[in-house]
């Protein structure tokens, strides 16, 4: 150092000592071309790569199962998570989704699992990253791509590579984005009219006397009495049509020989939908999310074979809610309490309640309930040290990696109640007195922590690996060694997992491909003994157009491959449990656990005294398996502007730790039996990705299309026999829905005497506009034996398209995505009960209920609460969930660079874009995307949303 620092001028000295400082601090390096020792450092450029999960490979070598994906198709997206942004993008990769709020965690599928999420080659919780810092997106697929990563990766690797600094002068990027939220589908309720009408006629269908009289009725009408006969709609009241979203990204790159570095800063603030008065708060109510995220990679290469890689990332986000009550249930409220409930303000200005509503007005939650603050803060710092020897040991190479990774999460509550009362007045009488009754009180702000919790992980891996080649011999191995600590701040017990691999791959003039892994896994909490687990995997592969023989002029490559691989999997999680503080979720599930039971009072002033009581029976278990075959072909033509691969696989999961489905509990002991290795499926099917690219004159054309048409097969669960056949859920379909077989309704007293002549009902005595429901074994009696697979709420087709075009600086774009074969029992019935205990909301389609007038309704006959024998399960409520939805499409201009130039830019374009515009669907009065929308209490549904953005990005 101190010759370097005597040498060169005094620009490259300062150059270099930023560029350290600047690794040092996480930062990066503006590092110019440098000398250092009087010698030239440079990292030397590989092929055409693709990535696996533990290195690269060369796409043209590899048998291996790999999709890929260029970050610049993701890019200029309004959404919270990542994950939205790869709907349709990728064959076998889905993304599902349970709520709308941005929060809400989506959840990846491949091939119909959820797969581990590797950023960079380290695993992660989630994918929650900005899109203007992912390079590409690959998902790992087949059992030898997986091999090395053992049972984190059982079900699949979704592989997100950052970017990285090249080798040139500083660039600088920045985008700003303006995006206008609405939500897709707002469910149609009816007026206070209306459902006092609808509930009456319920209520006498069931035998009980009418709720509201004639001079209700009128009063709802007319709406000559808003206080005493309200008609709330609860949506206009709190709902805006649109809420803003905000983005800004800012990101440098660059760097010379001795160093390079990227760098991006994003900004992103969403506003929710509720409204708020900002007379009544200092504060926000409105629900709101702000993300800061900071990314800086970099690079240094300490010689000409060495080199350093440093990734640190630091996101930090701000959720707001209202106090008085979570997202989801202030939704549930706007869809269970009835638009007559209350009124939202009495004459006097005070808050509307009722003795069964007391506290409960829903504009004092949303407005008037003080906030709840839900802190986030995520950490990850990444260092790889890598060495490429030379001389005698030329081709040797090794490298190490350390990774720490913490995540800090809290709930500030400052909610505070606020004051309600009940108002009467007769509004038949114009002298009658007013009344008002105090139902809820104001309370002060509080000023707690509702928890707080930090979980951390450290990852080790250190991987030696030997390449040569002996003419057109080529061998490549590698040992890889990996460590994974995950300790969550609940228990402070840690999940360690370790693995030991080697790889080995051969290929022959590039012609003939062969390549073998092994891994031996460690769990931690399985019981000593059984802890390891060995799962070997091979491929071979064939590049036909290398042959002399092939002489097809449209073709440039054909490669036939196939791997074999079996692989451990603790993806289920059922082999620990680290997210709750009570000993009845135990952690090590092989050992013996008690807990506390009920109190026993002894004594002669009695006292109660915990007693301890058995918890559980140990788990019986051993590794879950899965055993993949996958065969490919892989096609490039028409001077590589199309290619196209097809593949085939067929899963295996065996040895699936379940509870036992058809044992009896061991009622001698009064402990229910264990968990164990008791069940097995298969999943099997066919993927196609094809993708054309060409330009024709000045227009540059880019369609894709991927699908992936898949069948499921139950083969063991551990059930006992069933009565009839048809019952056994072991040989049906995962995600079978088992239900009844409907005939229809009934249409007349008639037709009710003459199905019970037949046919037995236990417990209900069925009336007109009720279902009928088969006696499918004959035994003249409807119950559960009745039961069969009526349909698949697990989609068999997933698929999407693109399509770009580009001309003169103008581009236009647009991803499709969508589910096919799909199927659900989605219903909403009226008047269930809601969390009041109350008669709940009605639905406008709900009008379309059976009468002797409507004879081929949508709905049977009207129930007030729940109707368990109308609920039922079956074909009557079937529907086809099947749909296509235009996820993103994208106008832009790019303006010309002779224009851009003179004000020394690189570059301008603009653009707008929408997302989530157009659904097509056969499912009616739904998002098909989203089906969590039922009845009464369980609703706890926030809409999912669509989006028009805009937005500069400026190159600098």
């Amino acid at each position: 150092m101190k010759k370097f620092l005597k040498q060169g001028n005094a620009s490259k000295r300062r150059h270099y000592l930023l560029a350290l400082c600047l690794l040092c601090a996480g930062g990066f390096a503006m590092a110019q071309e440098q000398t250092v020792s009087g010698k030239k450092v440079s990292l030397k450029q590989g092929s055409e790569t693709k990535n696996v999960l533990v290195g690269s490979q060369d796409a043209e070598t590899t048998v291996q199962a790999i999709s890929t994906a260029s970050g610049d198709r993701l890019q200029h997206r309004p959404v919270f998570m990542m994950e939205s942004t790869l709907d349709g993008v990728l064959p076998g990769l889905y993304i599902d989704m349970s709520q709308g709020y941005p929060t809400e965690q989506r959840t990846f599928r491949l091939r119909g699992n959820t797969p581990l999420i590797l950023v960079d080659g380290i695993p992660r919780s989630d994918a929650n990253i900005p899109v203007s810092q992912i390079e590409s997106v690959s998902i790992i697929k087949d059992g030898l791509g997986l091999s090395l990563m053992g049972m984190s990766a059982g079900n699949g690797v979704v592989y997100i590579k950052t970017k990285r600094g090249q080798r040139s002068s500083l660039k600088i990027d920045f985008t700003a984005q303006l995006a206008f939220n609405r939500q897709i589908y707002r469910p149609e309720f009816l007026n206070s009219y209306q459902y006092a009408g609808l509930l009456n006629e319920a209520l006498l269908n069931d035998g009980k006397s009418a709720l509201y009289s004639q001079t209700d009725l009128e009063l709802y009408r007319t709406g000559a009495s808003p206080y005493t006969h309200p008609n709330v709609d609860w949506q206009d009241l709190l709902l805006r049509n649109s809420a803003p979203i905000q983005q800004y990204n800012l990101n440098f790159s660059g760097g010379g020989k001795v160093a390079r570095y990227f760098v991006d800063l994003n900004v992103y603030n969403q506003d929710g939908f509720l409204k708020q008065d900002n007379s009544l708060n200092s504060y926000n109510t409105r629900e709101n999310v702000k993300k800061y995220s900071l990314r800086t990679n970099t690079d240094i290469a300490i010689t000409d074979h060495t080199q350093f890689k440093v990734n640190v990332f630091g996101q930090m986000y701000r959720e707001t809610t209202p106090g008085k009550a979570i997202m989801g249930s202030i939704y549930r409220d706007m869809y269970t309490v009835p638009n007559n409930a209350y009124p939202v303000f009495n004459p006097n200005g005070t808050l509307g309640a009722t003795p069964l509503y007391q506290s409960n007005n829903l504009y004092g939650q949303a407005v008037m309930s003080g906030y709840y603050l839900y802190p986030k803060t995520d950490f990850n710092i990444d260092a790889t040290l890598e060495h490429y020897f030379q001389g005698a040991l030329k081709g040797l190479y090794a490298s190490a990696t350390y990774s720490y990774n913490s995540s800090y999460r809290e709930a500030l509550n400052r909610s505070k109640g606020f004051e309600t009362w009940s108002y009467w007045k007769d509004p038949t009488d114009p002298n009658a007195m007013e009344e008002y009754l105090q139902m809820a009180s104001a309370s002060s702000q509080s000023n707690a922590t509702s928890y707080n919790r930090l979980n951390r992980m450290q990852y080790l891996e250190m991987a030696v690996g030997y390449d040569f080649n002996v003419k057109k011999n080529n061998f490549r191995t590698k040992i890889l060694y990996a460590y994974n600590d995950f300790t969550a701040s609940v228990k402070n017990i840690p999940l360690r997992k370790n693995s030991v691999g080697f790889r080995a791959e051969y290929d022959y003039d590039k012609r003939y491909l062969a390549e073998f892994a092994i891994a031996g896994m460690n769990l931690n909490t399985l019981k000593p003994g059984d802890q390891w687990g060995i799962f070997p995997s091979v491929g071979a592969g064939w590049n036909m157009h290398k042959e002399s023989w092939f002489d097809v002029a449209v073709i440039d490559a054909m490669k036939l491959r196939a791997s074999f691989g079996i692989n451990g999997n603790d993806g289920t999680g059922a082999y620990y449990r680290s997210s709750s503080a009570t000993l009845s979720d135990y952690y090590y599930t092989y050992l013996k656990y008690y807990k506390t039971g009920d109190n026993i009072y002894w004594g002669t002033t009695p006292s109660g005294q915990n007693t301890l009581i058995e918890a559980n029976m140990p788990y019986l278990t051993k590794w879950e398996k899965i055993t993949r075959w996958n065969a490919g072909i892989d096609l490039q033509a028409f001077n590589r502007s199309l290619s196209a691969t097809v593949e085939y696989f067929h899963n295996t999961y065996s040895d699936v730790l379940q509870s036992s489905t058809g044992k009896a509990a061991n009622h001698l002991i009064g402990i229910d039996l264990p968990k164990e290795n008791l069940g097995k499926y298969r999943r099997s099917g066919f993927e196609l990705d094809v993708t054309y690219n060409n330009k024709f004159g000045d227009v540059t054309f880019t369609a894709n299309a991927n699908a992936l048409f898949y069948k499921s097969k139950l083969l063991a669960n551990g059930e006992n026999a069933y009565p009839e056949s048809y019952m056994q859920r072991v040989g049906e379909k995962q995600g079978q829905i088992f239900g009844y077989v409907a005939d229809g309704l009934f249409q007349s007293q008639k037709e009710i005497d003459s199905y019970l002549s037949t046919t037995k009902i236990e417990g209900y005595v069925p009336q007109p506009g009720d279902i009928k429901y088969c006696d499918l074994n004959g035994d003249h009696i409807l119950d559960g034996k009745d039961v069969k697979a009526i349909g698949n709420n697990a989609p068999l087709i997933e698929y999407g398209f693109y399509l770009g075009a580009e001309w003169k600086g103008v581009a236009l774009s647009m991803q499709w995505a969508g589910l096919g074969k799909a199927q659900t029992t989605n219903k909403v019935m009226p008047f269930t009960f809601n969390a009041q205990n109350s008669y709940g909301q009605a639905l406008v389609e709900h009008l379309d209920r059976w009468t002797p007038e409507n004879p081929d309704a949508r709905y049977p006959r009207l129930s007030a609460g729940s109707n368990s024998y109308n609920e039922r399960t079956s074909t009557f409520w079937l529907q086809n969930s099947s749909y296509l939805r235009l996820k993103n499409i994208e106008l832009s201009y790019t303006l010309p660079k002779n224009w851009t130039s003179r004000v020394h830019l690189s570059g301008v374009k603009f653009f707008v874009n929408g997302y989530n515009l157009i659904t097509i669907t056969g499912i009616k009065d739904r998002d098909p995307e989203l089906l969590g929308f039922t009845n009464g209490t369980s609703s706890g549904y926030v809409p999912n949303s669509k989006a028009y953005n805009f937005g500069v990005n400026i190159q600098f």
